[in-house]
């Protein structure tokens, strides 16, 4: 066995871009499968850093007195939520009692694409929308992104009719197994990004 591995590591392979067959001589396995090089442009370097994420392990929760729960991942700049803004978002929300299971994405609302989500539109102020959401949502700018978590009390009643609406059937009966449940606990934790803020 060992004589066999050793022969076949010795034998040099690349590979031939018509058929895929390997063939070859001269240099080791691993080098000939091993992705092309490319040049450090850094340009390239930089897309998708220009502004990163903070380290989520260093951004504490912050605890509001209602018990709704406010960890800010990216931070924003221009004008703040208030409570009777009308913001467009992008949003996930997701259920912590059955193990982050997701109910709600704006990537799958009638109009998104493969490049990404429709925007969700949130008009705060006008009891349409998750209390607990709302209220996590108070001081941020747009750019921004929050992570939120509801307690049940705060989330969605006994119907689904609150803004987020989940947007399949399977996210409704997601949501609906939750909250029809009187033993599990209803908690929700929601990410959002801020695009616009009237």
């Amino acid at each position: 066995m060992a004589r066999l591995c050793i022969a076949l590591m010795s034998t040099a392979y690349a590979l031939t871009p018509r058929r895929g067959v390997l063939v070859g001589t001269g240099s080791t396995l691993a080098s000939a499968l091993a992705p092309p090089a490319f040049a450090r442009d850094e340009q390239m370097l930089r897309v998708g850093q220009e502004q990163p994420l903070t380290d989520r392990d260093n951004v504490q929760f912050q605890t509001l007195s209602s018990g709704v729960k406010v960890q800010q991942l990216r931070p924003g700049d221009g004008a703040s939520v208030g409570r009777s803004s009308t913001i467009a978002v992008e949003a996930t929300g997701r259920l912590l009692n059955l193990n982050g299971v997701q109910f709600y994405s704006t990537k799958r609302l009638a109009g998104a694409d493969a490049l990404g989500g429709a925007e969700q539109i949130l008009r705060l102020g006008t009891g349409s929308v998750v209390p607990g959401l709302e209220q996590g949502l108070q001081g941020a700018k747009k750019n921004e992104i929050r992570r939120i978590i509801v307690p049940s009390n705060l989330g969605y009643s006994e119907t689904t009719d609150l803004e987020p609406v989940p947007p399949t059937i399977e996210d409704k009966r997601a949501l609906d197994s939750v909250l029809r449940n009187p033993r599990r606990d209803a908690a929700l934790l929601f990410d959002v990004k801020i695009l616009r803020v009237k």
